[in-house]
């Protein structure tokens, strides 16, 4: 992946979620609302916000943030084991049929806003995924946040980095993002966020 640089657009795939469950937190209530392994963002993480509307054909259904990887069921003790976990999207589709998702794609997006807390937002660990490490330990259950995977790059804005001492920065403002921090920085930040 390239350097993702602050204000800058970068064109990303992969899960994303709804800012709701992303905003100002500190690393430990972002893993647990991600469902990240404790310590996975101890070194950062840059948050994106979407800024190129969607299609159909650019992401799927990926269920809740308890389910890594889009998957039913709890994340697996081997990738092995976690491979075989049914996706949700093929779920649907078998369900539903092509046309039926597709029809529940289209009104998936036509209720998600473009800017506000429902908007779609990714977040970057500085600490990449570790092969051979337990995906249950690696990404254990989250806090339940609806989640989708964008399967081609989209354009993303990187709207705010956090560093390893926890301080969050956004074009022209920084403040701690830690346990303790200010309301009011956390606002700032959240409103940053919602409207960038």
């Amino acid at each position: 992946m390239k350097t993702l640089v602050l204000g800058e657009l970068a064109d990303i795939s992969g899960d994303v979620t709804q800012n709701t469950w992303v905003g100002a937190r500190s690393a430990r209530d972002l893993e647990a609302s991600l469902g990240y392994g404790a310590g996975r963002l101890a070194a950062g993480w840059w948050v994106l916000v979407l800024k190129q509307k969607l299609t159909p054909a650019d992401f799927k259904f990926s269920g809740l943030t308890i389910r890594s990887g889009g998957r039913e069921g709890l994340p697996a003790a081997t990738e092995a084991a976690d491979r075989a976990r049914p996706h949700v999207h093929d779920q649907v589709l078998a369900a539903r049929g092509p046309a039926g998702t597709e029809a529940l794609q289209r009104s998936t997006l036509a209720s998600i806003p473009e800017t506000g807390a429902g908007r779609l937002v990714k977040v970057i660990p500085v600490t990449r995924h570790a092969s051979g490490m337990a995906p249950d330990q690696q990404y254990p259950m989250g806090g339940g946040g609806l989640q989708w995977t964008l399967i081609r790059p989209r354009s993303f804005l990187v709207a705010m980095a956090v560093d390893e001492n926890g301080v969050a920065r956004i074009p022209g403002f920084s403040a701690f993002l830690g346990e303790s921090a200010r309301y009011d920085d956390r606002a700032r930040l959240n409103s940053w966020l919602n409207d960038a």
